[in-house]
């Protein structure tokens, strides 16, 4: 129960009465879940969730209705029952070894960090065989909104959730109302008839067992795809026989829209990105994209990926060129602020909104060239000035006091190859 934050603004008890009485309230709600467990039901007071809009992208356009996230508010005993059967659904998952190895969505030891690495480590190997690779991005239109109940049920059903659990995921699933919350107004309720609350624990559970087909789809025509949730990711080579290549990548994308016609998932084809790697960037041809997934997109001259830029070298320069950016920005920003915080608070605010972006990808950082690593050692050091309140030029102590400021010590200056001097490489 601690560690759920937050509740629906129509709670008669707040969440954080809950916490605070955790030890008195915790055994009536073990004994009120149980019994909905055991009657295979749940709640419709549960079910009434009030939905707050969120602007997917902090530059985003206000204005545009469609720049916006909803996130549904739920009760909080409602939270504490979700989160305790999508912790027990996830160990069956992976005791079945169900889910497909390509989603990294939502998953133990599994994050955003580990799609890009598994991403970019397949296109590095391809391109220094001299392959030219196609890196296919495709955009879901509000995918969790569209999850089709009946279609899920019998996915639940396939892989071996039967009697009780299936009855009471189906009464999670069905008979959901919402209304829009902007404070201080509601909106009128209306009630669901398909897709999986955004903001419960357990809907991206449910969201990638109702996407595991897809996987299975597009592997079958020798395209590797790569997912983090609703973000889909496919890689094709194109070098070895174009022709065979259009035409795997062809039927591939059309069974793809059957497939998701079917199952009521739209492409966004405005939003849908390609690129193209390696030495012949004029193999791609429009004719590739089927014509029922709408306008074929034009390749794109780098890939921002899951936050992450990729060049056409994947030497990661634009990604460290727009994180230095990025940060310095920001440092200019909090400089002018700081001179009245103490030190342990700068910290804070530091580690918040400087070392966060450092930490994120860094994975991919590795083999690039010394001077992408002295861009990072000279955010962290300007950081670490900031944060002392030393001048611009000071050596930042260090438990070494004898040993000079260094951005960064290569042990193996012979062995750092820039990505673009690969001998198998193309110029």
């Amino acid at each position: 129960m601690n560690s759920i934050h937050s509740g629906s603004p129509s709670d008669p008890c707040p969440h954080r009465i809950y916490n605070k009485a955790s030890p008195t309230i915790a055994p009536i709600l073990y004994n009120i879940r149980n019994s909905y467990f055991d009657s295979a039901t749940y709640p419709d007071p549960w079910k009434q969730a009030e939905i707050t809009a969120l602007l997917k992208k902090k530059q985003a356009d206000p204005e545009i209705l469609s720049n916006y996230r909803p996130i549904s508010l739920l009760p909080f005993p409602a939270k504490v029952a979700e989160k305790l059967v999508n912790t027990r659904l996830s160990h069956f998952l992976k005791e079945t070894n169900t889910l497909d190895p390509s989603q990294s969505g939502f998953r133990k030891n599994h994050s955003t960090e580990t799609a890009l690495i598994a991403c970019t480590d397949d296109l590095r190997t391809k391109v220094d065989k001299r392959e030219t690779v196609a890196l296919i991005l495709l955009d879901l239109s509000a995918a969790f909104d569209t999850v089709c109940h009946h279609t899920l049920r019998t996915r639940l059903h396939n892989i071996g959730i039967r009697h009780k659990a299936l009855d009471w995921l189906s009464s999670f699933l069905t008979d959901r109302t919402q209304k829009v919350f902007l404070p201080p107004f509601h909106s009128n309720t209306t009630k669901i008839t398909c897709g999986v609350p955004q903001g419960s624990s357990l809907s991206p559970t449910l969201f990638n067992i109702y996407m595991i087909p897809l996987a299975n789809i597009l592997r079958a025509h020798g395209i590797t795809i790569l997912s983090y949730a609703d973000n889909t990711q496919l890689i094709l080579s194109l070098i070895r026989n174009p022709s065979t290549a259009k035409t795997n990548l062809h039927a591939a994308l059309l069974d793809t829209a059957n497939w998701m016609t079917t199952n009521h998932i739209k492409v966004n084809s405005n939003k849908t990105e390609v690129f193209i790697f390696g030495p012949n960037k004029t193999t791609w041809d429009a004719s590739w994209w089927p014509i029922v997934l709408g306008p074929a997109p034009t390749p794109a001259t780098h890939a921002r990926n899951l936050g992450i830029i990729l060049d056409p070298a994947l030497s990661m320069t634009q990604q460290m060129n727009a994180l230095t950016s990025s940060c310095f920005h920001t440092l200019r920003t909090l400089k002018t602020s700081f001179k009245w915080i103490p030190p342990e608070i700068r910290k804070t605010v530091t580690h918040a909104l400087i070392s966060s972006r450092l930490d994120y990808g860094n994975a991919l950082y590795a083999g690039t060239t010394l001077t992408l690593h002295r861009k990072l050692q000279r955010i962290e050091n300007t950081a670490a000035r900031l944060v002392l309140g030393l001048p611009q030029h000071k050596q930042i102590p260090t438990l070494a006091p004898h040993r000079q400021e260094n951005p960064i010590q290569d042990p193996h200056p012979r062995t750092q190859i820039h990505p673009q001097h690969r001998p198998n490489l193309p110029q």
